[in-house]
Parts: C-alpha cells; structure tokens; sequence
C-alpha cells in the first residue's frame, strides 16, 4: 500500500496520506449556520481515524445561496468564532480540514425551497427537477454573488480552515451557468464553453484575491452531468485546464446531476451494485489536460483498487465508507486490508434529514463497544 500512504503537496499543504473525505451533506448546523458540537465531535472522530484531507460540508456563501435548512454557513461574521472553535479541534486531531463554498441556484432541499420566495439561475425557465419557475440572474446579481464567494472564502481563512474548496458539481449555480441544459444566456456569460465557464473563473479570481496566492483553492466539479446536454466530458477538461491555468491548487472530480437523473441519466449518489470507481475515467481524462493533482471520487471501497487508481491519479476521496468506518484510514494503515464495509444502502442519507449524519450500522457496533 505503498502509494495511499505516500505524502502529496496541494498548494502550500504538505498532506500524509492519499486518501480524502469528500464534502457530504451533514445536516448538524443551526439554522443560522453555526456547526454544532455533534459535527465537531464527527470532523474530529474522522481526523483521528486518519483521513488525509477532510472537505466539510457544504457551506452557504449566502442565504440565497443555501440548499439545506440545517448546513454550515459562511454567510456573516458571526459563523466564525464557532467555525474557529470547530477547526481547532479537528487540526489537534491532526487534521486538514478544508471548506466547501456553495450557491445552490434553484436546486435546494424540499424545505428550503418552501421558503425562497424566488429561485435564481442562469436563465428564466421551469427547474427540470422541482418544477418550479426559476428567474434569471441580472448581470448585477452575479456580481454580488462572485462577491459574496470572496466574503465566504475570507470567513474561511479567518476562522482556520486549511483550505477552501468551489463546489461546482450536482447541478448547482456554478454547475447550472456551466450546463448547455441551464444555460440560455447570450451575453458574456453564455454561449461557448469559455463563456458558460465565466462565473466560475471570476468566482476563482474573486476568492484568490480575497485568500492571497498562498492558501490552498480546490474546487469540486463534473465532469459529466449525467445526461446528453449537460456538462460533458470534453468540456469539462476545456474547463479544467482554464482553471489549472489560473493557478487552482486541486480538481476534485465527480459526475451526475440531480437533472441527469429526471432525464434518464444518472445522479452523484449511485447505489448498489456499481461499478468501484465509477468516475474513475472523467478523473483520468482532467488528468491528462491539467499540472494540478487531481482526486477521484465515486465508490471507492477496495484499498487494492484504489492503490492501482493512485497509478495515474493523485488522490482517492470518499464519503459514506467514512460515515460507517471513520477509523478507515488507519485500520488500513494497519494492515486490515479487507475493504470498506459501507455497502452503499444509503440509509445515511435519510439519517442526515432526520437527525444529521450518521450510519445505523456504525451507531448499533459503538453501542455495543459501551457494553
């Protein structure tokens, strides 16, 4: 297992380990935004077992921009000193902790959308997903929201996360203004792939002018959007090898759409049975047009797949094996190679809506180490 365990370098982190947790939905934040002790203790728990990077959650860059009534907000100073607290805890754990910036466009959680008046989008139109009626962003709205990713990135910073990651994936603003689907405009920031790319480039330049050139900037995007007219993979590599031009510090690479899904296609949370690494060949291909390391993301479970993935790829991250197994990392470290014991039933995922993130298979074996 000579690779996962190798160190790697993304921007000025020196990280131990090849193996990332990837940003899921933990539903264990206050209603304005401020992360409770559960999550504290969850980030700390997965730092302990090992992981090399931890990627939180999703994080609002404002309350337009917030997808769940219960995630992490970055939307005012007030979040700050509590994110301070909870960054603290998980690096005395020895973890890098990074946070995932997010405007969630017109895709949002049912209770969330009960409660905008107004969704926003690239272009005016029926959201193909929830049905309902999107308005277009004004040229000054965009403005304000690439503003807005600064604020959020520089509340990151201030509050000690090691990095920040975009989150231009899963249908969301980013991923909408970059999607043929979404995107109707005909001004600068629609048409050819370098146009629909536009906000996210000035998103990036934003929050680099805001973080300085030395703190860690990622971003998280798809390669493939699960559906004929969405993103697609040749114009996800055009619009990662702009991004590695800029100075992006690490791709993170993902595929399927909650729209992939409605048409057809496919979504980013697969069930069981898949194929272990689903997006294993978009990853390959962003690989071959970039200098940034690139991470790989999609049911990963089997260290010995992964080892022979980190051939050509420079890291693996997962997410629902680390709700199960937080000590993953380190029970491979010492030497239990058998893999991941998540089978993908995905009951975490009603956990997360119900009572925050959690696995009941994780839940049942730590009530029983209490006996």
């Amino acid at each position: 297992m000579d690779r996962m365990f190798q160190t790697w370098s993304m921007g000025q982190i020196e990280l131990s380990n090849r193996l990332v947790r990837s940003a899921t939905v933990e539903g264990l934040s206050t209603e304005d935004g401020r992360p409770t002790q559960k999550l504290i203790d969850k980030l700390t728990e997965l730092a302990a077992g090992g992981v090399g990077m931890i990627i939180a959650g999703t994080a609002y860059i404002s309350p337009e921009g917030q997808a769940d009534k219960t995630s992490t907000g970055l939307h005012g100073d007030h979040v700050i000193q509590p994110l301070r607290r909870m960054c603290r805890a998980v690096q005395q754990a020895n973890g890098i902790l990074a946070a995932q910036l997010l405007h969630c466009g017109s895709t949002a959680g049912a209770q969330m959308l009960g409660q905008k008046e107004v969704l926003f989008g690239p272009s005016a139109m029926v959201d193909p997903v929830s049905k309902l009626r999107v308005e277009a962003l004004s040229r000054d709205h965009v403005l304000k929201i690439i503003n807005d990713y600064g604020k959020a990135a520089a509340r990151a910073k201030k509050a000690g996360f090691n990095a920040v990651q975009i989150h231009a994936a899963h249908g969301y603003l980013i991923n909408q203004f970059l999607s043929r689907s979404r995107n109707h405009r005909n001004d600068q920031y629609g048409g050819s792939v370098q146009n629909r790319g536009r906000l996210l480039y000035q998103v990036y330049e934003e929050i680099r002018g805001a973080v300085g050139h030395d703190y860690p900037v990622m971003i998280k995007m798809s390669a493939h959007d699960g559906f004929t007219g969405g993103v697609m993979p040749e114009e996800a590599a055009e619009t990662a090898s702009t991004l590695d031009a800029l100075g992006i510090d690490a791709i993170e690479v993902s595929a399927g759409t909650p729209e992939g899904a409605c048409a057809g296609g496919w979504d980013h949370i697969i069930p069981a049975p898949f194929t272990e690494g689903s997006f294993f060949e978009y990853a390959a291909l962003i690989k071959d047009t970039v200098q940034c390391p690139v991470i790989t993301v999609e049911g990963w479970r089997d260290p010995l797949k992964i080892e022979r993935a980190l051939e050509s790829i420079d890291a693996v991250s997962m997410s629902r094996p680390f709700i199960r197994e937080p000590d993953l990392v380190n029970r491979w470290a010492g030497g239990d190679l058998s893999p991941a014991k998540c089978t993908s039933c995905n009951t975490c995922l009603d956990l997360i809506s119900e009572s925050g993130l959690g696995c009941i298979f994780h839940e049942k074996t730590e009530k029983l180490k209490k006996r």
